[in-house]
């Protein structure tokens, strides 16, 4: 936060926060309905964008490129932020790298729609790849926020992470964030952690990305405070905790309580209070599940799992009947990954490791299929496995030619009616260059939410296939479903 918070603290309820709670669910209608609400409570900064929005946008038929212009226009003063990850999980072939060119048009896109600073992400820091695009950021007028992943590994060590982070810095990272993407961060490893890097790193700003899943991370959070984090990501309540970030306005009141720094106005406490609120009426609107903290459990320490991918997995056992097996899918999802080189469990390698482990969970025999996104690991098309893959999975899936970037004059080549801004959609979403929707007219980007009785429709629709008949009856209202399931 400006002014009042003793850290500076960036909101990412339109990325993460939406994308963890709500499935990805929040349209362009409804940030934009948020903005003003979100500018009120003055964010240092406000991610608008990441590899999983702008895929979320174009699936819906959004166009990604309007979204991030008018939140420029609804959020004055405030830093407007944009993740970027050099490797893609849509699995189409040749795209499985984002190349410096690419790369550069990509932030030339960012920056000309307002964005001033990136964040950029490589699942397995090659700090090789990540220098020529850090450097390609300061060219262009954006401050390069440079993501180091943290895990539970040997090689994760505080001498190691220390050493990365120093790297990073050297490669033109004007600020570095540690990311804790399972939530595994304890207070007691923090304490040893964030003094060797903020050691390594001297003047350059040291940052932390924190999920939920072990419920740890709001406590984790006020303790990187006391040591000093520069920055922190948070977002509004309905958005934050479970496999989410931890929530803003509970920890400004924490940060009062304890008396850290400048407290935070009441003034401010109700801005957020405010956002919170219509976010809530949004949820219960379109039926979104409510946000609830997770209780602790040692499973997440097991199956690493990022946030999105841990509640959408969370979800699928509960749907299967499997919730009570959620330590054997865990056991599982690790030993997967031993077997496929134990890659980070980060985007593109996660989820498709959830997705063998619960078909094995279900009574597939070992294997018996492979799932592409395994299939892929194994073949190392994103670059070397950190540790050697299982030599009977690798003959079954067969080698394909090393990692490599798409040329930029190639691509231009192929799609000569296709700009820039397509170019880049079509890398990192895995869509033809033609498949960029169209702007929205401004009517069609007015929220509306359901009304009372659409909402009490959709939700009976939601629930009707078991039953022979459901229906509800009521002053001005008759509603009767007939359900699908025989």
């Amino acid at each position: 936060m400006t002014e009042e918070a003793v850290v500076r603290c960036t909101d990412v309820s339109l990325t993460d926060g939406q994308s963890a709670r709500w499935n990805g669910a929040m349209t362009t209608p409804m940030a934009l309905a948020l903005a003003p609400r979100l500018a009120a409570a003055r964010p240092a900064a406000v991610e608008v964008a990441s590899p999983a929005t702008l895929q979320q946008c174009v699936a819906r038929g959004e166009n990604p490129w309007q979204r991030i212009e008018l939140l420029r226009a609804h959020c004055p003063g405030i830093a407007l932020r944009a993740a970027v990850s050099l490797l893609t999980d849509h699995g189409r072939r040749g795209v499985d790298l984002i190349s410096t060119e690419i790369a550069t048009l990509w932030l030339r896109e960012l920056a000309q729609r307002g964005v001033s600073e990136i964040l950029l992400i490589d699942p397995l820091l090659d700090i090789e790849r990540m220098a020529p695009v850090l450097k390609a950021a300061k060219a262009v007028g954006l401050t390069a926020i440079a993501a180091l992943p943290f895990a539970q590994e040997p090689t994760r060590r505080d001498d190691d992470l220390r050493a990365n982070a120093v790297a990073l810095a050297a490669a033109g990272a004007d600020r570095v964030m540690l990311r804790d993407e399972g939530g595994l961060l304890t207070p007691d490893r923090l304490a040893t952690l964030l003094p060797a890097m903020r050691w390594g790193l001297g003047h350059t700003p040291l940052d932390l990305h924190l999920r939920c899943q072990t419920g740890l991370a709001p406590l984790v959070a006020l303790e990187a405070v006391r040591l000093g984090i520069d920055g922190l990501d948070t977002a509004f309540a309905p958005l934050a905790n479970g496999a989410s970030v931890p929530a803003l306005g509970t920890l400004l009141k924490s940060l009062r309580l304890l008396r850290q720094g400048r407290p935070a106005s009441d003034q401010l406490l109700h801005a957020i209070g405010e956002a919170g609120r219509l976010l809530a009426e949004m949820a219960d609107c379109e039926g979104f599940e409510p946000a609830r903290a997770w209780v602790f459990d040692l499973a997440p320490y097991v199956h690493e799992l990022p946030g999105e991918v841990a509640a959408q997995f969370m979800r699928k056992l509960a749907e299967s009947g499997l919730a009570h097996r959620l330590h054997a899918f865990a056991h599982d999802c690790a030993r997967v990954r031993r077997e496929v080189g134990a890659p980070p469990m980060l985007a593109p390698f996660a989820r498709p490791i959830a997705e063998q482990a619960l078909l094995h969970l279900q009574g597939m025999p070992r294997y018996a299929e492979i799932r592409p996104g395994v299939r892929r690991a194994l073949q190392q098309v994103h670059g070397p496995a950190p540790q050697e893959v299982d030599a009977g999975l690798a003959r079954r899936v067969g080698a394909l030619p090393g990692p490599a970037a798409s040329p930029l004059a190639a691509l231009r080549a192929a799609h000569p009616d296709a700009g820039d801004a397509a170019l880049v959609i079509a890398q990192s979403c895995g869509v033809a260059p033609g498949a960029l929707p169209a702007p929205a007219s401004p009517d069609a980007l007015r929220y509306a939410g359901l009304t009372p009785a659409q909402a009490l429709l959709a939700g009976l629709t939601a629930r009707a296939a078991p039953y022979a008949q459901l229906g509800v009856q009521g002053p001005g209202v008759s509603i009767q479903l007939q359900g699908t399931e025989s």
